[in-house]
């Protein structure tokens, strides 16, 4: 028993280390978590450029700059759409108050709270979430922390794929007692978790993307392609995201038209193409990646949003995917991978492997 409690302790502790180390690592750690994942993505095309004869650093150079127009793609999409979105931002506002002051009756006829006791309620939290100046001080802040995120990660995934032989060898030699081809397995396993993960995540959020354009479109939403957008950018936090995703579109199409009708129609549409996207897209598109149970994944979202907020929620997932691997080639830590692990032997993605087939590259495990 006094071994198990030592045990239990150790562990602990060891748990609580390592959650403050990352709690207070977050500017440094979440810019290298995500240079990682995005070389891992890369490594394939790095790979094929080295492969033609280019030189290493103009090959990664390359990498970089895909990823780096991708994001500006992104976010040029984004303002040109939020830039028609202002133009109705009158007719939002006036449509907004109206459903306010409809709130405010339902609340005075079924909670006995009458409009001036709301009005009152309502300027308290106004004046405990800070002045104007404090909020736009916390907006500048976000972005100058997003910016220099985004050029730290490209930096990092520039340094990860130039180097990235050296990383197996560094792992060959630190484990050097064990099996050499056993080590350097697994660190193509955890090379491919990444890899796997966003490249099917980013193929999966296109398709979604397409799908919402179509049925928002065709229902007669305002700005559908940026709500379209959102919602499916919002899916690569599983389980939450899609909900959040899909409660945009329908809370914009309640403050837009006049009637619940359209409103109603965005819901049912959302509802459709998640359910597309449960039993069609994800196994298909994104496949067995990750192959972790719903406790770890929602477990893992929750403690990545605690500790490092939104990149948290979307980078504890692979994060977690590595761990398993780990866990499951070390004999005294495979309890652990078994019970993070969902059980199930699943399928890679059909998407990718046909697009792999029909553009001649060799599978992943070929590679390593």
């Amino acid at each position: 028993m006094k071994q198990i409690l030592e045990r239990v302790n150790q562990n602990l502790l060891l748990a609580i280390l390592l959650g403050v180390v990352l709690y207070f690592g977050k500017p440094v750690l979440v810019p290298i978590m995500l240079g990682a994942l995005l070389a891992m993505l890369m490594a394939p095309v790095c790979r094929s450029l080295d492969d033609r004869g280019l030189n290493r650093a103009l090959s990664c150079a390359i990498c970089v700059l895909i990823v780096l127009v991708s994001i500006l793609a992104i976010l040029y999409i984004i303002i040109a759409q939020i830039s028609s979105f202002t133009e109705n931002i009158t007719q939002l506002e006036q449509k907004g108050k109206e459903l306010l002051a409809q709130l405010q009756i339902f609340i005075e006829s079924h909670l006995k709270i009458d409009k001036k006791e709301q009005d009152v309620i309502v300027e308290e939290q106004v004046q405990n979430g800070g002045s104007g100046g404090g909020f736009m001080a916390m907006v500048f802040a976000s972005f100058t922390s997003t910016m220099v995120t985004l050029v730290l990660m490209l930096v990092y995934a520039f340094l990860f794929l130039y180097n990235k032989e050296k990383y197996e060898t560094f792992f060959v030699r630190l484990y050097h007692d064990e099996d050499t081809d056993k080590v350097k397995n697994i660190v193509g396993k955890i090379s491919l978790v990444g890899q796997k993960y966003l490249a099917g995540r980013a193929m999966s959020i296109m398709i979604l993307a397409t799908l919402y354009s179509i049925a928002l479109l065709l229902i007669g939403l305002e700005n559908a392609i940026l709500l379209a957008g959102i919602a499916a950018l919002l899916t690569i936090i599983p389980y939450v995201g899609s909900t959040l995703g899909g409660m945009i579109p329908f809370l914009m199409a309640l403050i837009q038209e006049q009637t619940f009708t359209p409103a109603l129609l965005v819901a049912g549409a959302i509802i459709l193409i998640q359910t597309i996207d449960n039993y069609f897209i994800e196994p298909n598109v994104v496949g067995g990646e990750v192959n972790l149970s719903a406790l770890a994944s929602i477990m893992g979202i929750i403690i990545g949003g605690v500790i490092w907020g939104i990149a948290g929620m979307i980078l504890f997932i692979p994060m977690l995917g590595i761990l398993k691997i780990i866990f499951d080639h070390v004999e005294s830590l495979k309890p652990l991978g078994f019970v993070i692990g969902d059980g199930m032997e699943r399928n890679p993605s059909k998407l990718k492997t046909w697009v792999r087939q029909k553009l001649g590259l060799k599978e992943p495990e070929e590679i390593i």
